[in-house]
C-alpha cells in the first residue's frame, strides 16, 4: 500500500462490516433500515465509489496487518509469513542506515504462555495484571541468562523490548497481538541453528516457574509472568513514512490516543500499541521528511449497539474535512480484514449516484480451520519435538 499523495487523513470504523451470507439474505428495504444512522459522508462515498477489493489480514492482527502494508510498501518485510517488526529501519535519503545481520535482533514480550492439547496460547501482557515490582522480578530473573548467551537490551526492560545478538538466530514468529488466544503447535524452532537459544529459552522456564514472585501471583489467583515472547526476527527493511498520528473518536469527544484503556474498541489500543512500540525505532525522521498522516478510529461496537458516535464523527470530524477540501479514507474493519473507500473531489460531483451500495459492508466467510485430523496430526508432531526438546535437555 503506497500513500495516497491526496489522502492524509484515514478513518478507521470497526466491527462494522457483517457477513455476506447474512447480508445478501436481506431485502434492499431491509439492509437500509438495518444500516441507518451511518454518517452521510460514508453513505455518499459507499454510493459513488466502486466496490472496494477485501483485504484479507492473512492470520496477523487486523491492525498490525494494515500498518505493515501502509509502511511496506515495497513487501520487503515478510520473511515468510511474518513480518519483521524488530528489523525495520528509518529510510534515510543519503543511504546513512545501519546495515542489520538477518535475524539479529527480536522484540522480546513478557506475558504467560500455557500449555494446550494441541499446542501453546501466549497471553501478552496488557491483558494481565502486572505491577511494577512484578516486571522488575521478572527481569532480575531473565537478564543473567540473557547476558549469558550474548543477547543486549536495545530499549530499556519493560513489556516490550528490542533485544540483539551477533548470533544469528534463523526463526520467525508472530506479535504477541497476533497470537493471542491462538494455539500455536510451533513455537521452539528445531533447527541446529536455533539450539542456543532453544536451550535458553528452556531455562528460562525452569527458572521462571521456581521464581518466588510467580508463586506468589499464582496464590493470588493470576497467570504467572512465564515466558519471554521472541519475534519479529527477519531481514532488515526500511520504511520511509513516520507512524501516523491516532486518534480516538468517541461520544464523549476526538482525543489524541497515546494509551491504551479498558473502554476503547480494540482497534484504538492496536494502534496505541503499534505507534508505542515502533516510535523509538522509527523517531528519528526529520522535518525535512513527509509529514505524518492523521488516523481517526472510531470508538463503534458493531451493529445493535449504540450508533450516536457516528453523529459526533459527521460533526466533529468530516464536516471540517469537506470545509477544508480535504480528502481522506474510510477503513471498514471486519473479524478478519477490512476494505478501502476514498473520498475524492471527482465523486461529490456524482449527484445521481445517492443510492449506498450496501454490498461494501459485506465480509466474506473464512476458510474453515483444521481439522480434528489436522489438529491430532500436530499433536503427534508436538510430542516428537518435545521428546527431542528433553533428551537435548537432559544431553545438555
Amino acid at each position: 500500500m503506497s500513500k495516497p499523495s491526496n489522502a492524509p487523513l484515514w478513518v478507521f470504523v470497526p466491527n462494522i462490516l457483517v457477513p455476506e451470507m447474512a447480508l445478501e439474505r436481506l431485502s434492499a428495504t431491509a439492509q437500509a433500515q438495518s444500516f441507518q444512522g451511518l454518517p452521510a459522508g460514508l453513505l455518499q462515498t459507499m454510493a459513488r465509489n466502486a466496490a472496494p477489493e477485501y483485504q484479507h489480514a492473512d492470520g496477523l492482527d487486523r491492525i498490525e496487518a494494515w500498518l505493515l502494508r501502509y509502511l511496506d510498501s515495497e513487501a520487503q518485510a515478510k520473511f515468510d509469513q511474518y513480518p519483521a517488526w524488530a528489523m525495520l529501519q528509518r529510510f534515510n535519503a543519503d543511504g546513512d542506515v545501519s546495515h542489520l545481520t538477518p535475524f539479529t535482533r527480536f522484540w522480546g514480550t513478557v506475558g504467560c504462555l500455557e500449555i494446550e492439547r494441541d499446542g501453546v496460547r501466549f497471553t501478552p501482557p496488557e491483558v494481565l495484571q502486572v505491577g511494577k515490582a512484578d516486571l522488575e522480578a521478572f527481569w532480575n530473573v531473565v537478564q543473567p541468562l540473557l547476558d549469558k548467551h550474548g543477547w543486549s537490551l536495545n530499549t530499556p526492560a519493560g513489556f516490550h523490548s528490542l533485544l540483539s545478538n551477533p548470533v544469528p538466530v534463523p526463526m520467525e514468529q508472530a506479535s504477541p497481538w497476533s497470537v493471542q488466544g491462538i494455539r500455536l503447535t510451533d513455537y521452539l524452532p528445531m533447527t541446529h541453528e536455533c539450539s542456543d537459544w532453544r536451550r535458553m529459552w528452556l531455562n528460562m522456564q525452569v527458572e521462571l516457574h521456581n521464581a518466588e514472585f510467580n508463586k506468589a501471583r499464582e496464590a493470588k489467583g493470576l497467570k504467572p509472568l512465564n515466558a519471554l515472547w521472541f519475534w519479529g526476527g527477519g531481514e532488515a527493511w526500511q520504511t520511509d513514512l513516520p507512524l501516523p498520528r491516532v486518534k480516538s473518536v468517541s461520544e464523549d469527544g476526538v482525543f489524541d490516543a497515546v494509551k491504551m484503556t479498558d473502554g476503547a474498541d480494540e482497534a484504538v489500543n492496536r494502534f496505541v500499541f503499534w505507534t508505542q512500540l515502533l516510535d523509538p525505532v522509527l523517531k528519528q525522521y526529520t522535518d525535512s521528511g513527509p509529514k505524518p498522516d492523521h488516523v481517526y478510529c472510531v470508538n463503534f461496537q458493531g451493529w445493535g449497539g449504540n450508533i450516536a458516535v457516528f453523529k459526533l464523527l459527521e460533526s466533529e470530524v468530516l464536516q471540517p474535512m469537506r470545509l477544508a477540501g480535504l480528502a481522506f479514507n474510510w477503513v471498514l474493519l471486519g473479524n478478519n480484514g477490512w476494505k478501502t473507500l476514498t473520498s475524492n473531489w471527482m465523486n461529490r460531483f456524482k449527484f445521481w449516484q445517492n443510492t449506498p451500495n450496501w454490498a461494501v459492508l459485506g465480509e466474506p466467510e473464512m476458510q474453515e480451520g483444521p481439522s480434528e485430523e489436522d489438529l491430532q496430526a500436530a499433536w503427534q508432531q508436538g510430542q516428537r519435538d518435545q521428546d527431542s526438546i528433553q533428551a537435548e535437555w537432559e544431553g545438555r
